[in-house]
Formats: structure tokens, sequence, C-alpha cells
């Protein structure tokens, strides 16, 4: 892949817009439009598959909303692809802020440099756990960080 075809992959996350969608309980998600026609849970006309929306919110926008950035990096460019990945999802969490001013967001760095680095982000939903624990430990080579909306 030529870098400015590899740019044009990252163009979604650089330059994010986002879509949003009503759950089952009526509560507004909201997804990173990453350039895909339509999501694995939307039909062809693009409206949810109801049975296809899980309850659980965190978990819903966690799963949907994740990015790979890079795949296996190495040691070489480790804190490379940390740096980048720290920038580029602080650019999310502004972007997400600027869209949603209303609603809290939390974003993940997950960097490996062994298999990825993923960005994945979910809504803050009152009686909902975080989809990610920075504070535990997941796999030996896995660093995870957080941004979050004030």
């Amino acid at each position: 892949m030529t870098r400015i075809e590899y740019l044009n992959c990252l163009l979604p996350i650089i330059y994010p817009k986002f879509y949003t969608l009503l759950s089952p309980s009526l509560d507004e998600l909201v997804f990173l439009h990453d350039g895909d026609p339509l999501p694995s849970f939307l039909d062809k006309e693009g409206k949810a598959i109801a049975n296809y929306i899980s309850d659980d919110r965190t978990q819903f926008e966690a799963t949907n909303n994740h990015f790979h950035l890079f795949d296996k990096v190495g040691e070489a460019y480790k804190e490379m692809s940390l740096d980048i990945g720290k920038a580029i999802a602080n650019n999310l969490l502004g972007a997400l802020n600027v869209a949603f001013p209303k609603k809290k967001f939390v974003v993940y760095l997950e960097v490996n440099p062994k298999t990825s680095t993923i960005l994945r982000f979910h809504q803050i939903w009152d009686g909902e756990s975080p989809y990610l624990d920075v504070k535990q430990t997941y796999q030996d080579d896995l660093k995870l960080f957080e941004f979050r909306s004030i």
C-alpha cells in the first residue's frame, strides 16, 4: 500500500464524521462513519436490524467504534505509534465534544507493538461500567490509555 493509500484509509479517523442511531430503549448511540457503505447492524435501507442492537450501550458503541491504526509496528516503532495514537485520540475526542457537546465520551488507545494499535470510543452512560479499565492488565505487551470528556 502506498503512503497516499494508507493516509486515505486513515482519513475517517483523522477527520472524523459521525452518525447516530436510536437504541431499542430510545437512547442516542454515536458511531464513527468509517467510510464503509453500511455498518453490519443496518439493513440495505439504513434501518437498524433490531435483534442486532444490544441493550448494553457501552459495549455496543465500543465494539462498533474501533479503528485499527497500525498492525505489528514492532519495538522499533512502538513510541512513534504511541505518539501518533495519542494525537489522533485527542483529535477524535475533540471532534466528538464539538459534534455532541452535551454528551460525555471516553476514547481508548490500545498499543501492542506485536499485534496492533487500536482506537475505540463510547459514551459514558449512567449505570454502565466503562468498556475497558486502564488499571487492569490485559496482556503483557498492551499499553492502554484513555482520554475522557471533561
